[in-house]
């Protein structure tokens, strides 16, 4: 069996989401995102841990990742944040979850079905404060669905909600996004609809302003883009694998497809069997480093789709019954989603969700 694995700890991201919620006002509901599979973290199993951490609803992406948790017995709020199409919107419906709305047309399915199957339809109004993505842009559109909303008796609307584009990077945008959704608010509430509100996720979470009834904790849950919080959050991935070659080559050798790196002296090669067919990026070449040993050894030469080199000279008491460590801690040392995000020049959330089906996911709780 090939050794490459990425093991899980959901007590992580359990611990994790106990110190973001340490710092919300006991009053602030926190809704934990577990779209894409928990980030690549697995989604029910991380779900389950996290209920017992404070989540008190989870936002989804589409509707069958809502379905999963339904079927693992999960029975808080779910919120399916994306659009959908119109089965997917009859089966948010049967599955008992709220889906985001911003078109009539989106009602009148939610309304048929909840008469079809005899429940009532849940639903969150998204309103586009300057995202540009999806929701309801300005206040005219926006008076005119909630006219439209109160021909739909059978449609609750459980929550409004908004999202932020830049809270970690332009205070002055985000605020303006939040006088926005601040302005359609008062036309809900006025109209005579009184929902949950919420507007941040990870990076305006801990803004008092930004917080209102719920927020919408994501990457933070996964270890990274909390700075609030560092040195208190882990990331909960462990990506490793075991040695299928190491091999002395002289000084002047090259090393992989196009010959990119060349040994100043006689060096000590070490392959591993992960590439870019499992989703690691292959511009960490001759960038990124991995843990063998306890110490960092640099990645050299190009990842290849099924291998990678790295060049342990100074690592001479290495072996091939070493496990090395891609992206995880091993002794004093970590490489963390940030650090490989910053080198292969993209966010942690891709390096999170990048791994592919090749990589058997272990949950070690």
């Amino acid at each position: 069996m090939r050794p490459t694995i990425m093991r899980v700890s959901t007590e992580t991201v359990a611990a994790n989401a106990r110190a973001i919620r340490r710092r919300l006002p006991s009053q602030v509901k926190m809704m934990c995102v577990v779209k894409a599979d928990a980030y690549g973290h697995d989604a029910v199993r991380t779900a389950r841990k996290l209920i017992g951490a404070g989540a008190d609803a989870f936002a989804v992406a589409i509707v069958e990742e809502a379905e999963a948790l339904r079927a693992a017995d999960i029975g808080q709020m779910i919120l399916i944040l994306g659009g959908a199409s119109e089965e997917s919107l009859r089966q948010a419906v049967r599955c008992g979850a709220s889906q985001a709305v911003y078109t009539p047309r989106m009602l009148d399915i939610l309304q048929d079905e909840a008469v079809r199957a005899g429940v009532p339809a849940k639903a969150h109004l998204k309103l586009d404060t300057g995202m540009s993505r999806v929701g309801v842009r300005g206040e005219e559109d926006l008076r005119a669905l909630l006219c439209y909303w109160k021909r739909c008796p059978d449609v609750q609307m459980e929550g409004v909600f908004t999202h932020f584009c830049v809270a970690d990077s332009d205070p002055e945008f985000t605020a303006l996004q939040n006088r926005r959704f601040k302005a359609g608010l008062d036309v809900i509430r006025d109209a005579g609809f009184d929902p949950i509100a919420h507007a941040a996720a990870t990076s305006a979470m801990f803004k008092t302003e930004l917080q209102y009834d719920m927020v919408r904790p994501g990457i933070g849950l996964y270890g990274s883009c909390v700075p609030e919080l560092e040195g208190e959050l882990v990331n909960a991935q462990t990506l490793s694998t075991y040695p299928i070659r190491i091999q002395r080559i002289e000084a002047g050798d090259t090393v992989g497809y196009g010959r990119t790196f060349t040994a100043k002296r006689e060096s000590l090669i070490m392959t591993l069997p992960i590439g870019y067919g499992d989703g690691y990026p292959r511009i960490l070449s001759n960038r990124a480093s991995v843990l063998v040993c306890g110490r960092r050894a640099p990645l050299v030469g190009r990842v290849c789709m099924d291998m990678v080199m790295a060049d342990v000279t100074d690592i001479q008491e290495v072996s091939l019954d070493d496990e090395v460590v891609l992206l995880g801690a091993q002794g004093d040392e970590r490489i963390t989603p940030d650090e490989l995000a910053e080198l292969a020049q993209t966010i942690p959330y891709e390096i999170m969700l990048g791994f592919g089906a090749r990589i058997p996911v272990q949950v070690i709780d």
